[in-house]
């Protein structure tokens, strides 16, 4: 079930520096993102990192204000889980809504 609430003002995004290389005009996605585009609070950034690019030498978080997404925002827990997450569907970060870039390697 979906919950459509009042947008956080910012939300994060973490990237491959080859992704973040190819963005031009929005953000490059993988193909992770091709339903919908997947993005953490401030409180769930640390755990995503730590399940998802823990073994990553090098990749970059992007803080997004979120009133420069279009598309559909919403609240919601992935499929089996009961943790809830931020999906943007039918649209894209432009590269205006970044408003942070930070490159993380391992180590820091």
């Amino acid at each position: 079930m979906e919950e459509a609430l009042e947008r956080p003002p910012y939300l994060y995004k973490v990237l491959s520096m080859d992704d973040w290389a190819k963005s031009c005009k929005t953000v490059h996605l993988s193909s992770a993102d091709a339903d919908f585009i997947h993005f953490s609070t401030d409180d769930q950034l640390d755990k995503i990192i730590e399940k998802y690019w823990a073994g990553v030498p090098e990749y970059i978080v992007l803080k997004i204000d979120t009133r420069k997404l279009q598309g559909k925002l919403v609240l919601e827990a992935n499929p089996g889980g009961t943790n809830k997450y931020y999906h943007l569907y039918n649209g894209s970060i432009p590269l205006s809504a970044v408003v942070e870039s930070k490159v993380r390697k391992i180590g820091n």
